[in-house]
């Protein structure tokens, strides 16, 4: 009996806290490896290219005293969108908005 009784007592006993340290270093592994992958995978993206029409050619119309950088800053006046002559939209050239009309 004796023997049993030793046999038990010198069994390693589950330590928490070891438990709980290693726990929390695989889990920030797992998160700096998913990181790392996000951070790859954003890199590798392609940037979006602004205004990638099919019709490059057009003729323009009017030069607005309005400066910009991107074409969304400009607004075509309204005296352009309800003619039905053209399908008139604004295009920012030279941070200046532009009336242009696409040619066909």
């Amino acid at each position: 009996m004796d023997q049993i009784n030793e046999e038990i007592q010198e069994k390693p006993k589950f330590n928490t806290k070891k438990f709980i340290f290693i726990s929390f270093m695989v889990d920030l592994l797992i998160f700096y490896f998913a990181y790392m992958w996000y951070v790859d995978n954003q890199e590798k993206k392609e940037p979006v290219i602004e205004n990638t029409s099919i019709n490059t050619n057009y003729k323009i119309v009017e030069i607005l005293d309005v400066s910009c950088n991107i074409d969304s800053d400009c607004e075509t006046p309204m005296d352009y969108l309800i003619r039905s002559s053209c399908p008139y939209t604004s295009k920012c050239l030279e941070n200046k908005c532009n009336v242009i009309c696409p040619e066909f």
